[in-house]
C-alpha cells in the first residue's frame, strides 16, 4: 500500500511540473519568501491576530486564524496510543445524536474502516448529519473505493471521492472558475485529521492528532509489528470543538464550490439522480474482504472501557490551507520554540526541518534549553527516503552543541539530542512499526498536537490542523509518554553517526538519498 502511495505521489509531482510549465500568466501574489520567513519576531502563540502573518490574498488575510479559548471553556484529555484512540472514536460514534464530521487523509476499507462505516450508515439512517472528507489520491484501492460508494449510496457525503476514480475532475486547477488557483494544486493534498461528533451542540466532542483510519493506526493486528504504528491523539470538549466545526465545514464547502464551478461536470447532480434510482431498484450490495481474527480484535477494542482524564486547558486550534498560502502552524512552532526556556520535546514522524526551524532550535540551545527530537529511522519509516533526507540535517542541528554558548550551560542536558524510533526495546524483537506522531511539549507547560509534520510538504503543500494547549498536567503526560516510553523504543544518534548520514558510504543508500534530495521540497 505504501509503495503504491509513493509511486502515485511521484506521478503527481511529474504531472504538476508539466502543468506548471504550461501555465501562462500567474496573477496571484508570490508568497514564496513568506513561506520561508513567516514568523513575527517576539510574537506569542496565544497573541492577537497581528502576531501572525496571514494569507497574502486580501479576501482571506487572517480570516483563517481562530481565537484563543481560556481554560474555563475547553477541556482536553490525552489518548495513550492508537488502540485507545480507536476505542474513543467508537464510543463517540455510538453516543452521537446530532452529527458526525470526519476528515482523514486515509480512510481504508479494512476491518477497522468497515466497522466504522457500518456505524456511520446506522447513524445516517437514524437521521443524523453524517459527512466525510478524504484525500482524493490517497485511497486508490478498489475495496476502499467501493466502501466510499456504499457510504454515498446510503446518503453520506464523501468529499474527495467520486465514482470510477473521477475525483481528478475536481482536482485539475481551472483559472477563473475557482479563486486562487495554483498550478501546483494537484500536489496540494488534504492531510488533516478531524473527528468531530455533535460539534454544534453543548456536548460536542472532537479528536485531533495524527491518526488516519486504517488498521495500522489503531494497532489492530498485534501479530504484525509493522502493522502496529505509534501515534498520538487528544480528545477535546468545549469551545475549541466549535472551531474545528468551522474548519471542517469550510473544507467541505470548498469541495462543494469546486464541483459547482464545473457546471455540467458537477458530480453531485448525478449522485442525486443515482440515489433516486437506487431507492427504487435497491442499493448495491458490496462484499468486503475481512479477516475474522482481525474483526474479533476490532470488536474487542471497540468495547474497551476508557477512563479519560479531562483537564481544563487554554487552547487554540490552528489550520493551514496551502491554497491560500497560510502557514499558521509553522508560525506556532516558531513562537513556542522562541519562548521555551528549559525544555523542548518534539516527536515528529517525517522530520525534514526548514532553515527557520533549525535556526530557532539553535537559538533555543544557546539559551541552554534541553532539546530532544524524535523521528523515524529508515527501517521504521513507511517512506524511508524521508528519513534519509532528514538525516542530512542532523549534523547541522547537532553542530550547535559544540558552541561555547552551549558548552558553558550550567546543566549537562542543554543542546540538541536526536533520537530515531526503532519500534523495539534494545536487544528485543520488534513490536512496533512506524512512529506516526506529530506532537511537541514546551517547558512542560505548552503542547502542540496535530497532523503537521516538520517537513516541506506540511509547510507548503498539505492542508493541516493542530491544537496548541496550555496545561501543566497534560503537558507532563505527553512528556512522560515520550521520555518514559517512546525513547525506550528508540536509539540516540551520536554526532559521529550524524556526520556519516550527511555523506553516506553505502552506494544504494546514497542513491536513494540523492533521489529524496531531488524531491526534498515535495516531501
Amino acid at each position: 500500500m505504501q509503495q503504491g502511495r509513493v509511486l502515485l505521489q511521484v506521478l503527481l509531482i511529474l504531472l504538476v511540473l508539466f502543468l506548471a510549465s504550461c501555465s501562462t500568466t500567474q496573477t496571484e501574489p508570490d508568497n514564496t519568501a513568506a513561506l520561508h520567513s513567516n514568523h513575527v519576531p517576539g510574537s506569542h502563540v496565544y497573541g492577537p491576530p497581528t502576531d501572525f502573518i496571514g494569507s497574502p490574498f486580501p479576501d482571506i488575510g487572517r480570516s483563517g486564524l481562530f481565537p484563543v479559548h481560556d481554560a474555563k471553556t475547553s477541556r482536553i484529555a490525552i489518548l495513550n496510543n492508537g488502540d485507545d484512540a480507536f476505542a474513543a472514536r467508537i464510543h463517540t460514534l455510538k453516543a452521537a445524536d446530532t452529527s458526525m464530521r470526519i476528515q482523514a487523509l486515509i480512510f481504508t476499507a479494512d476491518e477497522s474502516g468497515q466497522y466504522i462505516a457500518r456505524i456511520l450508515k446506522e447513524k445516517k439512517a437514524q437521521g443524523l448529519d453524517v459527512r466525510v472528507i478524504v484525500d482524493a489520491f490517497s485511497n486508490p484501492s478498489f475495496q476502499t473505493q467501493n466502501l466510499y460508494f456504499d457510504l454515498k449510496q446510503w446518503g453520506i457525503e464523501v468529499e474527495g471521492y467520486e465514482a470510477m476514480l473521477l475525483q481528478w475532475l475536481n482536482e485539475v486547477p481551472v483559472p477563473k472558475l475557482v479563486p486562487h488557483v495554483d498550478p501546483n494544486q494537484l500536489d496540494m493534498r488534504f492531510h488533516e485529521k478531524m473527528w468531530i461528533i455533535d460539534g454544534e451542540t453543548d456536548h460536542g466532542t472532537a479528536i485531533a492528532g495524527g491518526l488516519n483510519i486504517a488498521n495500522e493506526y489503531f494497532r489492530i493486528d498485534p501479530d504484525s509489528p509493522h502493522g502496529n504504528w505509534r501515534d498520538q491523539d487528544i480528545v477535546l470538549q468545549g469551545a475549541v470543538v466549535r472551531d474545528m466545526v468551522v474548519a471542517f465545514d469550510r473544507n467541505f464547502d470548498y469541495f462543494v464550490q469546486v464541483k459547482k464551478s464545473r457546471g455540467i461536470l458537477n458530480t453531485n447532480l448525478y449522485w442525486d439522480a443515482t440515489r433516486k434510482v437506487l431507492k427504487e431498484t435497491g442499493r448495491i450490495k458490496f462484499h468486503f474482504d475481512a479477516d475474522p481474527r482481525l474483526e474479533k480484535r476490532v470488536r474487542e477494542l471497540a468495547a474497551r472501557k476508557l477512563t479519560l482524564d479531562f483537564q481544563p486547558a487554554r487552547a487554540r486550534f490552528f489550520q493551514n490551507r496551502p491554497r491560500y498560502r497560510e502557514t499558521y502552524i509553522e508560525q506556532a512552532y516558531l513562537q513556542l520554540i522562541e519562548h521555551a526556556r528549559k525544555e523542548i520535546l518534539i516527536a515528529n514522524a517525517y522530520f525534514v526541518p526548514s532553515a527557520e526551524i533549525i535556526e530557532a532550535l539553535h537559538e533555543a540551545a544557546r539559551r541552554c534549553v534541553a532539546i530532544t527530537l524524535l523521528t523515524n529511522s529508515p527501517h521504521t519509516n513507511d517512506l524511508p527516503e524521508i528519513t534519509m533526507v532528514g538525516r542530512g540535517h542532523y549534523k547541522t542541528l547537532m553542530g550547535v552543541n559544540r558552541e561555547a554558548a552551549v558548552t558553558r550551560c550550567p546543566h549537562a542536558g542543554a543542546g540538541i539530542q536526536i533520537w530515531e524510533w526503532q519500534g523495539k526495546k534494545a536487544g528485543e524483537a520488534q513490536t512496533d512499526g512506524t512512529m506516526h506522531s506529530k506532537f511537541a511539549v514546551f517547558d512542560r507547560q505548552y503542547a502542540l498536537v496535530g497532523s503537521f509534520n516538520l517537513d516541506p510538504r506540511s509547510a507548503r503543500l498539505n492542508s493541516e490542523s493542530a491544537v496548541v494547549l496550555e496545561n501543566r498536567k497534560l503537558a507532563e503526560q505527553l512528556a512522560h509518554i515520550m521520555l518514559s516510553r517512546d525513547l525506550d523504543y528508540s536509539k540516540r544518534i551520536s554526532e559521529k553517526e550524524a556526520e556519516t548520514f550527511e555523506e553516506p558510504q553505502d552506494a544504494i543508500y546514497r542513491f536513494r538519498k540523492s533521489l529524496g534530495d531531488v524531491f526534498e521540497k515535495e516531501l
